[in-house]
């Protein structure tokens, strides 16, 4: 391996290199105190446009739930088998969903896969925003850019451009968005053109952190390597006080030493309080642990979130970026939703297990998650059993602050009126109504994290017209 190519794959954060050496001081790694930790947002974006619609279902009996299963039932009998299994709705509702019911007597059903969501709706800690309007339009690209930069004005195929979770951790000032997953999301871009990344930390792979010391496995020829290029640039640092300023290296040395400083800073705090990652965290992405999602991705994403709050204050770590892809079922809709949200909210297997893990360190009271994706999807079943692109859909905030409950109307009387018959669930491409604009909500949930900072993040939350659904309280989403 040549030299240039090892330290360009030897850091554990290509971000790490925006952040200039001022945010790369060194800083004492001392015994981990587990306390004191400041509000923090974990932003998961479900990418290709998660119907949620199958997640929450009305309860049967009503004149909306007899609409639902009229447009929806092919998805649930999708094979000879199914179709013997589930002929009414009362078949699916007993098999397939809990039961459930918020403090104002919204009654409906939460897929039992994600038993652990409706366990902490249960317990107030989930708060479903009805009819949100994200995107307008139903392309990918052009979506998740708009969602993940939070503006809807976004330009097409400009990707050089702030997100709303960048545009935060300049609004906070001293804090950082922390990247867990393969590649930096738009979200976190800051705001400095040139420089997006100089507020993010790429944190993808925890356990191999920062510039390699040479220890790992001491005599191959990567460490012999690593061990050879510390002393290099070691001795290289004695040489820059005998240079001038302008020298053509002088950035690169400093950029080294404080990138190497900050990796030591962070795995000397992970071998102070936990060496070894917890090996319920490890068991999420490790083949033949017996409890390993099935996407690993998301799996060691979790691990690396636990081990980032370890590292919080060496990371100014106040927002976090995570995704799960998979979401766009225009077929076999319910073995692949089924298989996602289970990996995401199912007892024993992704946030739940994260959650427990992060207990002892103190930090689930000033946690809170958004819910994101591209767009929702359409009313109808499509004909190869699932739902083709849609706009409107529900967005989900989880956290021990969050003023649980359902805002909004969740299964909307409008959708099953019409002249003559033609309802909208009866139309063809027809789609969940917009009635709430995400931003609305997001400047809420930045507000929790820091206040004030809503309207910095979101400009046109302090518009004299917001998208808001009426009857809806967005100031009532958090705890006082």
């Amino acid at each position: 391996m040549k030299r240039r190519d090892f330290l360009r794959n030897a850091l554990g954060t290509s971000a790490l290199l925006g952040l200039g050496t001022a945010s790369l001081a060194p800083r004492l790694a001392n015994a981990f105190v587990p306390v004191g930790f400041q509000k923090t947002l974990i932003n998961v974006m479900l990418l290709g446009g998660a119907d949620l619609r199958y997640l929450f279902v009305p309860e049967p009996g009503s004149a909306y739930a007899n609409k639902f299963w009229e447009a929806r039932n092919a998805i649930y009998r999708s094979n000879a088998q199914n179709q013997l299994k589930y002929q009414t709705y009362g078949d699916v509702w007993n098999d397939l969903y809990l039961p459930t019911t918020d403090a104002n007597g919204h009654r409906f059903g939460i897929h039992k896969r994600a038993g652990w969501l409706k366990q902490q709706f249960d317990q107030g800690h989930v708060a479903v925003i009805s009819n949100v309007l994200g995107s307008d339009n139903r392309r990918h690209d052009q979506s998740q850019l708009i969602v993940n930069s939070g503006d809807m004005q976004a330009s097409q195929y400009v990707y050089d451009r702030d997100g709303w979770g960048g545009r935060l951790a300049y609004a906070i000032s001293n804090a950082n968005a922390v990247s867990v997953t393969r590649d930096i999301s738009v979200f976190c871009n800051g705001i400095e053109s040139g420089n997006r990344n100089a507020k993010v930390v790429h944190a993808n792979d925890t356990r191999n952190f920062g510039l390699s010391n040479g220890n790992a496995n001491p005599n191959s020829a990567n460490s012999k390597l690593a061990r050879a290029l510390k002393a290099y640039y070691a001795a290289k640092q004695r040489q820059v006080a005998k240079k001038r300023a302008d020298w053509p290296y002088h950035k690169f040395l400093q950029h080294e030493a404080g990138l190497r400083r900050f990796g030591d800073d962070f795995n000397t705090r992970l071998q102070t309080v936990s060496p070894v990652q917890p090996a319920s965290l490890q068991a999420l992405y490790t083949a033949g642990s017996g409890n390993m999602l099935n996407s690993s991705s998301f799996g060691l994403q979790c691990a690396n979130i636990y081990d980032s709050f370890i590292g919080a204050d060496l990371f100014d770590m106040r927002i976090a970026s995570m995704e799960y892809t998979g979401w766009d079922t225009h077929n076999q809709q319910k073995t692949r939703f089924e298989t996602n949200i289970e990996d995401i909210f199912g007892t024993g297997k992704g946030l739940e297990t994260l959650t427990q893990e992060l207990e002892p360190l103190g930090v689930n009271a000033d946690l809170v998650y958004t819910f994101n994706t591209d767009f929702g999807r359409q009313l109808r079943a499509n004909g190869d059993y699932g739902t083709d692109h849609g706009r409107g859909n529900y967005m989900i905030l989880l956290g021990r602050g969050v003023n649980g409950g359902v805002y909004g109307e969740m299964f909307p009387e409008s959708e099953i009126s019409g002249i003559a018959g033609q309802t909208r669930f009866d139309q063809q491409g027809a789609d969940i109504e917009g009635l709430t604009a995400f931003d609305q909500v997001l400047g809420r949930v930045c507000d929790w994290v820091a206040p004030n900072t809503g309207a910095q993040v979101f400009p046109d939350t302090a518009s004299g017209l917001p998208m808001v659904e009426t009857g809806v309280d967005l100031n009532a989403l958090f705890l006082a």
